[in-house]
């Protein structure tokens, strides 16, 4: 078997990965041209064509519905939310227990949260898609998505910074690098492409608004707009590398 190797970095790349896992950087794999022009054609426009706010969107919404295993991790983050929700609005008298549970909770979503983002990843990759793989990555690296989650929260106070923060989160994924380098390349994300990123955020702050009305699995239904969302700003940071 031909090892393969990044163009970019030179790091050895696994078989069947179309990135880099340290810089990023899109591998050619070796194809019949004359057997496969179609292919070759298809992956070039997916890849390099550069899209709107709405194309993001929808290639967002199509991926999510080609891959419904995706949704996984935020289902079952809502789920958790509702059964939170529920014991602290049915008894007081729990006490202490519901805050462990609370801690708990949080700890678990917080993990699913980037278990959701590494599976978005990999739909978009169109890669088998393992919510234990994903979980397992996580811990891996838990302590920088742990810092990052901090950082991300204390940046999201002031509203406006809340895109780079989206774009720090899936760039550490997809580039598999530390906090302030994504946080710096989602800067240049926003600077390259800003009015679609705001467009996409809207829809998601309406979808949200409109999600709230819709009574018993509201938190289910906005889990899903979000997995929706963030490959949608996958989407975004691949057009942007590709440009």
């Amino acid at each position: 078997m031909k090892e393969k190797f990044c163009t970019n970095c030179g790091t050895a790349v696994e078989e069947g990965k179309s990135f880099c896992t340290k810089c990023g950087n899109k591998i050619i794999e070796d194809v019949d041209i004359q057997a496969s022009p179609v292919i070759e054609s298809t992956e070039k426009k997916v890849h390099e064509e550069s899209r709107g706010a709405m194309q993001h969107l929808t290639l967002g919404f199509n991926v999510a519905l080609n891959n419904p295993m995706v949704f996984l991790p935020a289902i079952l983050s809502g789920v958790i939310s509702l059964i939170l929700s529920y014991s602290y609005n049915s008894s007081s008298t729990l006490g202490s227990l519901v805050m462990i549970l609370g801690l708990a909770g949080t700890i678990i979503s917080f993990i699913l949260s980037f278990a959701s983002i590494d599976m978005s990843r990999d739909a978009y990759d169109k890669q088998p898609l393992n919510l234990a793989s994903s979980i397992s990555y996580v811990f891996k690296r838990i302590v920088p998505f742990l810092l990052a989650s901090i950082f991300g929260a204390l940046l999201s106070i002031t509203i406006v910074l809340i895109p780079a923060v989206i774009l720090t989160f899936v760039i550490m994924v997809i580039d598999e690098t530390g906090i302030m380098d994504a946080f710096s390349k989602a800067f240049n994300v926003i600077k390259a492409d800003l009015v679609d990123i705001i467009i996409v955020l809207v829809v998601s702050i309406a979808g949200s608004f409109v999600i709230g009305y819709i009574p018993f699995i509201s938190t289910l239904v906005n889990a899903v707009l979000n997995v929706v969302i963030g490959l949608a700003f996958i989407d975004i940071y691949m057009n942007y590398k590709n440009k």
